[in-house]
């Protein structure tokens, strides 16, 4: 989720009716973080830098199998956002009070996006670099609560 000068970027791919936030899936042997630099500069152009977890969404799509989506906040490094065809129609930056409430977004990336635009409440990237095995680990975010 990249969010620039109060703006959104979300794109529309071909096969979608409405805008989501630029997203795809995981190749065999891929990191997450790798994933998500390739499929974001795939769809938009635009070379980024994993920053903080927003959000984490699991669904059952058939009895044997699941579906699991991360969405992270990112920083733009190079690039400008542009369509990127075969796959995508359109991309757009929308102003965050614009796309939080804009039904032509899906509602999880409305979710995503007014997570992005808050400064507080995410959970934390952690330290450790997964071992033997390189990762991506979020740690477990507990809001501060008022007295």
């Amino acid at each position: 989720m990249l969010v620039r000068e109060g703006r959104a970027l979300v794109n529309r791919a071909v096969y979608r009716t409405r805008f989501t936030i630029p997203s795809g899936y995981v190749e065999r042997g891929e990191s997450l973080e790798g994933a998500l630099g390739r499929e974001f500069a795939e769809e938009t152009g635009v070379t980024v830098t994993v920053g903080r977890l927003l959000l984490v969404r699991h669904k059952v799509v058939a009895p044997e199998e699941s579906d699991v989506y991360f969405a992270f906040a990112v920083e733009r490094v190079a690039g400008e956002p542009a369509a990127l065809p075969p796959e995508i129609a359109e991309v757009r930056e929308v102003p965050v009070a614009e796309a939080r409430d804009a039904t032509w977004i899906s509602e999880l990336s409305r979710i995503a996006i007014r997570l992005a635009a808050e400064t507080a409440g995410a959970w934390p990237r952690s330290p450790w670099s997964g071992g033997e095995i390189p990762g991506l680990v979020a740690e477990a975010y507990y809001p501060a609560r008022g007295p």
